[in-house]
């Protein structure tokens, strides 16, 4: 067999073999710590962001924290007015917003020329409660269970509202007379619903006047003024003072 002197090799058999062997350990070493050092800034990286982002959710968290307290906050305020409210509307209740002497007043100073008053009765009664709406099978049932969680604790009382009518009887010299009074009395910022009951004529002596009845009730929201309070204590007076 006929050798070439460039094909002659003086190294051993399984040297070229060990050489490549190495050289693919080497480039697998590297790729390995190529490969480690990659995912260990990725996870470093998502470390950082899981930290930003945890802080950032401790940042929101303490926000609603602390929206809720304020919410907790305005609602105790909100109650605290509303039981203020309650009070004053109960106190408001126990007192008349207007007296009787200035009704009194108002139902004389109103009274025209010729016309007199025999009797003149005032009542109050307590407003009934409206019946409540019908409600449906789901409100019924919210309320059922509003009615359980407030059952521990004693309803709060509720404000009274009256209702107070009053009725009159007059004499008059004609009927015009009682229009008068009538028009004069719905004028009136404390009445309303004034109405004419009864209206006959009877005979006095020689003289022939007009028996009338009237019923009128006081306005809800009817409030006795200083001007309309200095007006009627004079009035108050004056009607002390009529035979």
């Amino acid at each position: 067999m006929n050798v070439s002197p460039n094909q002659l090799s003086f190294l051993p058999d399984d040297y070229l073999e060990r050489k490549a062997r190495r050289r693919t350990n080497v480039i697998c070493a590297s790729l390995f710590v190529v490969v480690s050092l990659a995912l260990g800034g990725a996870f470093t990286l998502d470390q950082r962001a899981n930290r930003q982002i945890q802080s950032r959710e401790d940042q929101v968290n303490q926000r609603y924290a602390e929206a809720a307290k304020r919410i907790v906050q305005v609602e105790q305020m909100q109650e605290k007015q509303r039981q203020l409210a309650r009070q004053a509307e109960l106190s408001a209740s126990l007192l008349e917003k207007v007296p009787r002497s200035f009704i009194l007043a108002q139902i004389t100073n109103s009274l025209p020329g010729g016309v007199s008053l025999l009797e003149f009765k005032l009542e109050s009664k307590v407003r009934a409660t409206p019946p409540p709406p019908t409600k449906t099978a789901f409100e019924q049932r919210k309320a059922e269970m509003d009615a359980q969680k407030k059952a521990a604790s004693p309803p709060p009382p509720e404000p009274k509202r009256y209702d107070v009518t009053m009725k009159l009887t007059g004499v008059a010299q004609t009927d015009v007379q009682v229009a008068q009074y009538i028009n004069k009395l719905s004028q009136s910022t404390l009445l309303r619903d004034v109405n004419l009951l009864v209206s006959d004529q009877y005979t006095q002596g020689d003289d022939k006047l007009r028996r009338f009845e009237l019923e009128m009730t006081l306005r809800p929201d009817a409030e006795a003024t200083v001007d309309l309070n200095r007006q009627n204590r004079t009035a108050a007076v004056d009607v002390e003072a009529r035979p």
